[in-house]
């Protein structure tokens, strides 16, 4: 048990380490601090971001990868990212696979401990993975009956051994458990998991503060008393707010209403100008998201030709110089610099409104259709340059504004189509079962191809095989775009604003959106 609980406790000295080299370096002499020679505030680190984090509450197996910086300082997972964006052991001392990899054998670190005072144990892994059949937990989509990464079986060995037995051989199957499907929920959790609409039940080394919260407004973060961890968070405490417009964001991040902010490619220009600091990240595709991929809804969206008219309507070019000047327009699902991207796509999937006609006949709707999409301040500008593509090719797409975040979370069971969505490739698995199986997959459509290739992907990454994980990742990625399971729309440069008398530059694990929260540093 000595390999990872030396790994959880390197990753603590480290983040111990470099807090006290800032701290040298803000009172070295002649050293330049925070703010005029002083060390940096650290009482509160405010991030704004372009959702709500909580908005189902704080069960982490609702979500997907894009709220891993909120969750992650709340609870422990089996495996996590690192600051390289691989993938290594965190609540998992040890780990061994069978010889025909049918079966994965975790030894876990049963010191974490929760609220409630109990620990991680054996049995508490069991009862949380034992919620995989559960419709609501998107995360565990993939670990459910029938699901390409399905469990079996969970077997208690011993109080700090848990056995996990696959339907299939899955080779490199760790990497499906980082955050959010690999978080541990307390006992009282599991038991109840309605609790956690209001309260968090994790033993890592921030709470939520339920005083200071207001739900949809701002969610505060503060380090849970004597916790060993605590020291890896150099802050007090950490303030998430959702803005959902972007140009209130930039505003908030030039203005120090925020110290750290998601902002928008078209909106760094400003950032620049005002003399903030700025950081970006690439990787990150930005896709309208299918709902609707059998024709529960409506027989024409069962149809790839449907989706691929959809596609080819929009002139990606003009869209982005548009709306999101500065990135990137793609007809990929994934990254330029993946080794699954195909360059025949673009092609394939370039502005094309008579081709989307002939695809609408073909599939028997030469008329066109209609449907009804919901929006929110933030997808509104995207959206109301998309709908005169659609209405050019007979598609009369009716805009609704969404009241609230539960409304535009709801849409996934109403209407065939949401989003945009960002989406980042570092764990390929997790879109695929996190999102389009799962929360995005409502009406339980099937694709074997894309099953399947993410399962080669899977069996690619546990053998180290480079060249079949490439050969894996084109697959899934031609068998997304061709299904219309995604309609890809641009590659996202992630930027963020930042605050350089509180915040150091702040770094990604690979090519992640989002930072990890234990990894921002104090300005020196």
């Amino acid at each position: 048990m000595s390999l990872v609980t030396t790994a959880r406790g390197a990753a603590v000295l480290a983040a111990v380490a470099a807090s006290a080299l800032a701290l040298s370096a803000c009172t070295a002499p002649g050293g330049s601090g925070g703010t005029g020679g002083e060390p940096a505030d650290t009482s509160v680190l405010v991030i704004g971001l372009d959702s709500d984090q909580a908005a189902l509450g704080y069960d982490p197996l609702r979500y997907g990868s894009g709220q891993r910086m909120f969750f992650e300082g709340i609870y422990d997972s089996l495996f996590l990212l690192d600051e390289e964006g691989q993938v290594v052991p965190d609540l998992v001392t040890n780990f061994e696979y069978n010889e025909d990899q049918t079966q994965l054998t975790l030894d876990l670190d049963t010191s974490a401990e929760f609220a409630d005072g109990s620990t991680v144990t054996a049995d508490l892994v069991k009862q949380n993975l034992d919620f995989r059949g559960d419709p609501d937990l998107s995360a565990y989509s993939g670990f459910a009956e029938g699901g390409e990464q399905e469990i079996s079986e969970v077997a208690v060995v011993d109080d700090d051994t848990v056995t996990l037995t696959f339907a299939a051989p899955q080779p490199g199957f760790e990497a499906n458990l980082v955050l959010p499907a690999g978080a541990i929920v307390g006992a009282a959790g599991v038991a109840d998991r309605s609790t956690l609409d209001a309260t968090a039940d994790g033993s890592g080394p921030l709470e939520v503060d339920t005083d200071a919260t207001i739900k949809g407004n701002s969610y505060l973060l503060v380090k849970k008393e004597d916790h060993p961890d605590v020291d890896a968070y150099p802050y007090d405490s950490y303030e998430f707010r959702p803005i959902l417009d972007p140009q209130a964001r930039v505003n908030a991040a030039i203005s120090g209403e925020v110290d750290l902010a998601f902002i928008t490619s078209a909106t760094q220009d400003q950032v620049e100008a005002a003399g903030v600091g700025l950081v970006a990240n690439g990787g990150v595709v930005q896709n309208l998201l299918p709902f609707d991929k059998n024709g529960s809804l409506a027989p024409q969206f069962g149809d790839p030709r449907v989706w691929k008219a959809l596609s080819i309507a929009i002139d990606r070019e003009a869209y982005v110089a548009a709306v999101h000047p500065g990135d990137i327009p793609t007809a990929n699902a994934l990254p330029a610099e993946s080794p699954g991207y195909i360059p025949e796509l673009e092609d394939d999937y370039a502005y094309d409104p008579e081709g989307a006609k002939e695809l609408l006949a073909e599939a028997g709707y030469p008329d066109g259709f209609a449907f009804d999409f919901t929006i929110s301040q933030q997808s509104q500008r995207d959206l109301e340059a998309l709908q005169p593509y659609w209405a050019e090719i007979g598609v009369d797409v009716s805009l609704k504004n969404a009241s609230s975040t539960e409304e535009i979370f709801a849409a996934v069971q109403t209407q065939p189509l949401g989003g945009p969505i960002a989406l980042t490739w570092t764990n390929p698995p997790g879109n695929v079962f996190g999102v389009l199986f799962g929360f995005a997959n409502f009406h339980g459509a099937e694709n074997a191809e894309i099953q399947a290739a993410a399962g080669a992907y899977g069996a690619a990454a546990g053998s180290g095989d480079e060249d079949a994980q490439a050969a894996a990742l084109t697959d899934l990625n031609a068998a997304i775009v061709e299904s219309g399971w995604l309609l890809p729309l641009f590659e996202q440069l992630s930027p963020w604003a930042y605050n350089e008398a509180v915040l150091e530059e702040p770094t990604f694990p690979g090519t992640d959106s989002f930072p990890i929260l234990s990894a921002l540093q104090p300005a020196s």
